[in-house]
């Protein structure tokens, strides 16, 4: 087999050949705009950085409200739900899947700042976990990711401010300022990012009124849910009975296409050092290795010219355009005894200043690390040609490489610069066999 890549744009050949090999970490992050997105909104802890994101080297940007007032709300609304620049909010790409590999929750005030995201905004964040995007919640962050919760009379009570991307019940522990000891199972897939000293626990870890799993009645808890956190406490709370050995950390992922759903009642997250900084760091890397499977837009035909123009609002995703850092995949079957396979890439008349990448690669997904050829000269308009390919399913990958510039503000992040990549760049892509 051989591989060309033109640039019509500019003319010139290049023969490019990238090996299979990659680290899962490298691997992990293909087709993101960035790892983590923290919610510090409305009734939340104002949080502006996240110290094991920092230890991780994983990239993060903040929605940030200080004052929650009137404007900080309509900021939020415009982050999560969505405004004319992004339409529909910065955690989604255009086509609704997830721009970041993990949306991380603080503590504060669960009903509070679930009722001011608003219906929409809500929503918003239920599309990014179905649509593959992991969650983690601290406290309220924990409460706010279930479906309701057991009051003081012991009935429960859905809550329609919540998420219920965990659909099943919390209970409070009625326990303030206090700091846990917590165990965990051998079969714990924490394990697989630390030890934590060899005796699978953590000590010192503070707790402030966050939930514990209701796991009674059984028929309650949604199939899939895996503790992952014990606490080690015989005192018997002020109110309600005791929580030794309640489950105070626990996920849930709902399917291979959806993210993974991690709930912590306790606030580790402030600790620089040490067992608590791993655990923090282990429930980062456990939800970003838990996203959704990649998909495909669909089969090429031969011959036939995709349209990728659809904006948001059409709610046709398979044909919706591409966003900052995103990839699209595509795939086709090549028959025995073909010559050649020529992929062709161009935009549209006044969306073609931007940066698209073409990619293909025999049996799985084209992301750039792993692809047999890639064509990443500038601009839109591309062209490779493979020549004597093996008869099997080529994938074909499409990646904008044009991105926002993001800057800090008086509500965290602020896009500047190529804002208009935000509502998407459309493209059209054709495969000739022959």
């Amino acid at each position: 087999m051989r591989i060309k890549s033109f640039c019509t744009r500019f003319g010139i050949f290049v023969l490019l050949l990238i090996p299979y090999f990659v680290s899962a970490q490298s691997r992990d992050k293909s087709g993101y705009y960035k790892d983590i997105f923290m919610d510090s909104g409305v009734k939340l802890y104002d949080r502006k950085h996240l110290i094991a994101a920092d230890s991780l080297g994983a990239d993060l940007e903040v929605f940030l409200a200080t004052k929650n007032d009137r404007n900080d709300t309509l900021m939020q609304h415009r982050c999560f739900a969505g405004w004319e620049q992004d339409r529909n909010g910065a955690l989604l790409y255009p086509d609704g899947s997830p721009r970041f590999r993990l949306l991380y929750v603080n503590g504060g005030l669960a009903g509070s700042h679930g009722r001011s995201l608003g219906e929409e905004g809500r929503e918003r964040i239920r599309e990014f976990v179905s649509a593959g995007g992991s969650y983690l919640g601290t406290c309220a962050g924990a409460f706010m990711a279930s479906a309701g919760y057991y009051n003081d009379d012991n009935i429960y009570s859905k809550n329609n401010n919540y998420l219920a991307i965990w659909p099943g019940r919390v209970r409070d522990t009625y326990l303030q300022d206090k700091y846990f000891t917590m165990y965990m199972d051998q079969e714990c897939p924490l394990l697989k990012y630390d030890d934590f000293g060899g005796d699978r626990k953590v000590e010192g870890i503070y707790h402030l009124n966050g939930p514990h799993a209701a796991l009674q009645p059984q028929d309650s808890v949604p199939e899939g849910t895996l503790p992952l956190l014990r606490v080690d406490y015989d005192t018997i709370p002020p109110i309600g009975p005791s929580i030794d050995n309640a489950v105070l950390c626990w996920a849930y992922k709902a399917n291979e296409k959806a993210g993974t759903v991690i709930l912590m009642s306790s606030h580790p997250e402030d600790i620089a050092t040490g067992e608590r900084l791993h655990l923090m760091e282990s429930f980062l890397q456990y939800g970003m290795d838990g996203n959704g499977v990649p998909s495909v837009k669909g089969e090429l035909i031969p011959g036939e010219e995709r349209k990728m123009d659809k904006d948001t609002e059409d709610n046709d995703p398979l044909y919706t355009k591409i966003g900052d850092r995103q990839y699209h995949h595509f795939t086709v079957e090549i028959p025995k005894r073909t010559r050649k396979v020529v992929i062709t890439l161009e935009g549209y008349d006044g969306s073609d200043n931007f940066d698209l990448s073409l990619a293909a690669r025999e049996g799985d997904f084209a992301f750039h690390h792993a692809a047999l050829a890639t064509n990443m000269e500038p601009g839109c308009k591309k062209r490779l040609q493979i020549e004597k390919p093996a008869p099997v399913k080529l994938y074909i990958s499409v990646f904008c490489e044009t991105t926002v510039t993001s800057g800090f503000g008086e509500n965290g992040f602020e896009y500047s610069g190529r804002t208009d990549v935000l509502n998407g760049v459309p493209y059209r892509i054709k495969v000739e066999v022959r």
